[in-house]
């Protein structure tokens, strides 16, 4: 018999492996050492599922997130983050819980796990028939970054009596695929990289325009730091607002910025932000944001911006080039382009991985508090408060009812 089968049924029979839901920041606090313990044992982490990045989304938004904590013993073996929303059904007249990861209370690029390696399989099994008894209607995980935990996970939910659906759906009408993010196994130096990664004719190109722009002082490359960190990322974000909003719409371009300043600014917190510029004649045409991963040794890229220049592929380029030098010089092993894709496009020798991303939705509405978890409850009796203001009266009375039924069943 196999060391692992013989390891999960010792687990098993000790009776050890227990899930503890953490909801509130001192309890999270508490988790702190044990949790970065954690996030060293498992090679399929990344720094959005670090205890410091998650603590700058769950300080924020008290009652919008639970974290599903998984023990043998006293070892912390895995981690859950979750975000909780209370959604109104205009249909059943009720409010309904529905659950995504919780970085994306801060909009991270990956969610998914933490898992000890050799526990991950118990882990996943424990985590899934936890969530089953607690109520929601709706399970959604975005960009869960090692995706074989995901379909393990999502197995653990039968057919019967869940609705399983893989979102995999692309972008720009199909062009491309969105769960696809580009990355770039990084060697020991530069030129290594630059001889054998990139195509005959990309590889021309970066020493062309890195000699034209670059080397005769036309344009002038920086790494923002310290005061003018934050001027420098409102700039990257106007500049990709320019040239996305006339695809997207200029509103749709605005929240997204915001969005991703929001990620870019608890990047900077943790010092973990690199955003190079090019400047020519002093004006700003082009930055990339990125955020860094030193324990994975991973460099993310979140945002680029360029401007409306006759050489904006080229500016592109350029900044590209420079920056996977960079990682290379600062010891990093891989470059991601995660969902940037438009610069991942370079023929740059970059691995196509692919992410998960699913939801799990409940057949049935099952127990006395239905499908509405009792964390919500702040953000419903707001939502009712709303309800009594604007005169909805029908939708007022019914969500009395139901918070009624949720404090009679206990």
């Amino acid at each position: 018999m196999s060391e692992v089968p013989d390891f999960e049924a010792s687990v098993l029979a000790s009776g050890r492996l227990r899930v503890e839901p953490v909801s509130a920041w001192g309890a999270f606090s508490a988790l702190r050492d044990s949790w970065r313990a954690l996030e060293a044992r498992d090679p399929e982490g990344t720094v959005f599922l670090s205890w410091d990045w998650l603590a700058q989304a769950f300080a924020v938004n008290p009652g919008r997130w639970r974290v599903m904590v998984v023990y043998h013993g006293p070892r912390l073996v895995g981690v859950l983050p979750l975000k909780h929303n209370a959604n109104w059904s205009r249909n059943r007249k009720e409010f309904q819980t529905e659950i995504e990861a919780g970085g994306r209370l801060l909009w991270s690029e990956y969610t998914g796990f933490l898992c000890e390696p050799r526990y991950e399989d118990l882990v996943i099994a424990a985590l899934a028939e936890t969530l089953k008894q607690i109520p929601w209607v709706r399970l959604s995980l975005q960009s869960e970054s090692s995706r074989y935990r995901a379909t393990k996970f999502v197995a653990a939910f039968p057919e019967a009596t869940y609705s399983v659906r893989s979102d995999e759906r692309g972008a720009n009408k199909g062009e491309a695929d969105k769960l696809i993010c580009p990355r770039i196994d990084l060697p020991d130096e530069y030129e290594a990289w630059l001889s054998t990664g990139p195509s005959t004719d990309t590889r021309q190109r970066i020493r062309r325009v890195t000699r034209r722009y670059l080397n005769n002082g036309l344009y002038r490359l920086s790494h923002t730091a310290g005061a003018s960190l934050k001027s420098d990322m409102g700039v990257l974000l106007r500049l990709w607002m320019r040239e996305h909003a006339s695809t997207m719409g200029a509103a749709t371009a605005r929240q997204l910025a915001m969005n991703t300043l929001r990620l870019l600014t608890a990047a900077s917190r943790l010092g973990l932000l690199y955003l190079p510029v090019v400047r020519r004649d002093g004006q700003v045409i082009g930055a990339l944001g990125h955020i860094l991963d030193p324990r994975m040794k991973r460099v993310h890229l979140i945002v680029a911006g360029r401007g409306q220049v006759v050489t904006s592929d080229d500016v592109g380029l350029l900044l590209t080039s420079q920056a996977i030098g960079w990682a290379i010089d600062q010891g990093y092993e891989t470059y991601d382009f995660c969902h940037a894709r438009q610069l991942g496009n370079f023929d740059i020798g970059a691995e196509l991985k692919k992410v998960a991303s699913f939801s799990i939705r409940r057949r049935a509405f099952p127990g006395p508090l239905g499908v509405l978890d009792p964390i919500c409850r702040p953000e419903v009796l707001e939502r009712l408060l709303n309800f009594v203001e604007t005169g909805e009266t029908e939708a007022a009375i019914a969500a009395c009812h139901q918070l009624l039924r949720m404090e009679q069943a206990g």
